[in-house]
């Protein structure tokens, strides 16, 4: 094994286990933000008879089948969702080191398919997508914008592939993301008289397209509303659903957001390599 594959193994099993453990703390989040509640402390405790969770039976995934699901304290279930969800995050963080390797990209977009996790099961839960993950994922895409080499893919004089041209890239995506949806909520409204788009949806797009620029807008929500119009249409043609009923976005936005910041500079290529043909 060469030095560069130890060190890209190394790599992976990092991504895996961090991302574990960071996949429990997203479950605290997803439970405790919705619900106003400090994401510090206390510390985790069964959501049944309320006894704290010592350490050694708060492993990711491997707790959860040792306990057979179930409280060690009153053998309350455990929902599946815990291991599940840490078990996404982990395996989204090696996809992450996977696709960029040991680069900086890496590391920016690993908190960025955290974020993506917890305001896909906040609004699949509540229909919200809450702003003490939306405005933070912002803030965070724009600070962090300089070192972003996706950036550089957007398109005009926003793709320069400099600090500072990385910053308006950033800042032109999180516009487009913002606007697009405010505009679609305004029509909306107009339309049917009734809100489809909530806030969090515009917000939720400004930290997407701080993180992916104008082109990871753009595959975002073309990608989120094919899957989402297809996921509708059963209810839709069966009587099951109506237009006026509001839908989760931010469901199909999330994993659309993901993969637009994986592939979104693949498509954008092969895109416009169709219409330079």
């Amino acid at each position: 094994m060469t030095f560069e594959e130890l060190v890209r193994l190394e790599l992976y099993v990092g991504a895996v286990l961090f991302g574990a453990v960071v996949g429990s703390f997203l479950n605290v989040c997803i439970w405790r933000i919705p619900r106003r509640e400090s994401i510090v402390t206390p510390r985790s405790r069964c959501p049944a008879c309320g006894a704290a969770i010592p350490w050694y039976l708060n492993i990711p995934v491997v707790s959860w089948f040792v306990l057979r699901g179930r409280c060690a304290e009153c053998a309350a279930a455990i929902s599946w969702r815990y291991p599940f969800v840490e078990a996404l995050n982990a395996a989204l963080w090696l996809l992450v080191a996977w696709r960029f390797g040991l680069s900086v990209q890496t590391f920016l977009l690993l908190p960025f398919v955290s974020a993506m996790i917890v305001l896909f099961f906040t609004d699949w839960d509540h229909q919200i997508l809450p702003d003490r993950v939306t405005w933070p994922l912002g803030a965070l895409g724009l600070l962090v914008a300089p070192w972003n080499p996706a950036l550089d893919l957007a398109p005009g004089w926003f793709g320069g592939g400099t600090p500072l041209t990385r910053i308006g890239s950033a800042i032109a995506g999180a516009g487009l993301g913002y606007g697009i949806f405010f505009f679609l909520a305004l029509a909306w409204r107009v339309l049917f008289d009734r809100d489809a788009l909530g806030g969090g949806d515009l917000k939720m797009m400004v930290g997407v397209g701080a993180f992916t620029g104008v082109p990871g807008v753009v595959v975002t929500i073309m990608t989120a509303s094919v899957v989402g119009s297809l996921g509708a249409a059963p209810f839709l043609l069966t009587g099951r659903w109506d237009m006026t009923r509001e839908l989760p976005f931010g469901c199909f936005l999330a994993p659309a957001a993901v993969l637009a910041a994986l592939w979104g500079d693949a498509f954008v290529r092969w895109y416009l390599g169709l219409l330079w043909m």
